[in-house]
């Protein structure tokens, strides 16, 4: 099988190559990707990270386009391509946290699911698939920090601190549903690395001391939680899976 995968930044990039060295335990002959990072329209192909080759069992071509409202206008483009190229499953992945969200709730700051849910529909019609192709559009809700936010206790056991307690001190509650009670996941995220003596800016070496912290066991823990549907929904998809009811 063969997968083209579009995300909106580096960190979710670098996310969906974790997820996908750790699922097939590093193992060339069973997953196969390439990273790419897309620059006006230009492709330039990544050397870390990368697995296999298109002779693997299953092949991903992984592209950041490097902005949020890209991705969907990304999709359109080159789904025709794609699908001539013989990719079986073209996903695309995006945040709901932005200008068009913002819209949409007339700025008020809640996580409203009959709106993502609208406005998923109207971004799902805008790719514009071609009858009987396999195209998806995952939401991250509200935003790919809401995931690192579910999956982050390590991360802070790492830096040799409670988890409990900085959560308590930060006001994180951390039986909740990250993506049903966070409006704007980054600032916290944000928090908590300053707690740990770190910086968060999306850079390439702090997604990857988090990801570093992670084990296949972490992600299917939290994919089978019931807490962030939408990390579930996209890891079946990115893992196989038939495509989930969305957003």
């Amino acid at each position: 099988m063969k997968y083209a995968v579009y995300v909106e930044g580096q960190s979710e990039l670098l996310f969906v190559a974790d997820v996908l060295q750790k699922y097939s335990d590093y193992d060339p002959a069973k997953c196969g990707f390439r990273c790419i990072n897309l620059n006006t329209d230009d492709f330039k192909q990544l050397n870390h990270p990368m697995q296999g080759d298109e002779h693997s069992t299953d092949f991903y071509q992984i592209v950041n386009v490097n902005n949020d409202n890209r991705v969907v206008s990304k999709l359109r483009h080159d789904i025709p391509g794609l699908l001539k190229q013989g990719y079986n499953v073209v996903i695309g992945l995006k945040d709901v946290y932005g200008e068009a969200y913002q819209y949409l709730t007339k700025g008020s700051q809640r996580i409203d699911k009959q709106l993502i849910e609208q406005l998923h529909s109207q971004q799902f019609e805008a790719v514009q698939v071609p009858s009987g192709s396999d195209c998806r559009l995952h939401f991250a809700i509200m935003e790919f920090e809401a995931w690192m936010l579910a999956l982050i206790e390590n991360f802070v056991v790492g830096k040799g601190l409670d988890w409990t307690e900085v959560s308590q001190n930060l006001e994180i509650d951390i039986t909740t549903d990250i993506e049903s009670s966070v409006y704007h996941p980054y600032p916290l995220v944000k928090k908590i690395y300053r707690e740990c003596g770190s910086d968060y800016n999306k850079h390439k070496e702090e997604i990857l001391a988090f990801l570093s912290t992670l084990t296949k066991a972490d992600y299917e823990n939290l994919r089978h939680s019931g807490h962030c549907a939408s990390f579930g929904k996209f890891l079946n998809s990115l893992l196989g899976g038939p495509c989930p009811n969305l957003p």
